[in-house]
C-alpha cells in the first residue's frame, strides 16, 4: 500500500513539474513579438478565404432552402423581444387584476345586459360561444399547419426540364 501511494505521489510531483515547465514554454513562445507578429499576418491573409467560404455557404443554404447561422440569430432575437413582450403583457394583467380586485371584467353596461337574460339564453349564448370559439381555433390550428406544411416543401422540379429556363 506504502509503495502505490509513493507512485501517485511520485507521479503527482512529475505531472506538476512538466505542467510548470509547458507553461514556461508557452509563455516565452507569447512573449516573442516575431512569432505573434507572423500568425497575426498569416490570420490576415486567411480572412477573404473566410469570407468567400461564408458567402458560399450562404447561397447554397438559399438554393437548398435551409437557415442560414445568420437567420438563426435573427429568429432568436425575435424570440427574446417577443418574450420580453409576453412578460411586459403578464405583468400589465396581473397589474389589472390587482387593482380589480380580482374581478377581471369589471362592471360594465354590457355585462349587467347579460345578467339580464334568462338562464336558457345564457346556455343556447354560451354553447354557441364554445362553438364560435372551437371553429376560430380550428380555422387558426389549420392556417398554422397549412403554413409549416408550405414553408417546408421544397419546390416541385420538373425532371425533363434541362438548363435554365430564363434562356
Amino acid at each position: 500500500m506504502a509503495g502505490k501511494s509513493n507512485f501517485y505521489k511520485g507521479l503527482k510531483l512529475l505531472g506538476t513539474q512538466k505542467e510548470q515547465q509547458l507553461n514556461g514554454k508557452i509563455q516565452d513562445l507569447l512573449n516573442n513579438r516575431k512569432l505573434i507578429e507572423t500568425i497575426s499576418d498569416n490570420a490576415q491573409m486567411q480572412i477573404p478565404r473566410i469570407n468567400r467560404m461564408q458567402e458560399a455557404s450562404e447561397r447554397m443554404s438559399i438554393i437548398m432552402n435551409s437557415p442560414t447561422k445568420k437567420d438563426v440569430v435573427s429568429v432568436a432575437k425575435l424570440v427574446i423581444q417577443l418574450e420580453e413582450k409576453i412578460d411586459r403583457l403578464e405583468e400589465m394583467v396581473s397589474t389589472l387584476v390587482e387593482d380589480r380586485g380580482g374581478n377581471v371584467r369589471g362592471d360594465s353596461p354590457v355585462r349587467n345586459k347579460r345578467n339580464a337574460f334568462s338562464s336558457a339564453s345564457k346556455k343556447k349564448k354560451s354553447s354557441w360561444g364554445f362553438k364560435e370559439m372551437d371553429g376560430r381555433k380550428k380555422k387558426i390550428s389549420d392556417f398554422i399547419n397549412n403554413s409549416l406544411l408550405l414553408s417546408s416543401q421544397l419546390p416541385e422540379v420538373d425532371p425533363l426540364e434541362q438548363g435554365n429556363s430564363n434562356v
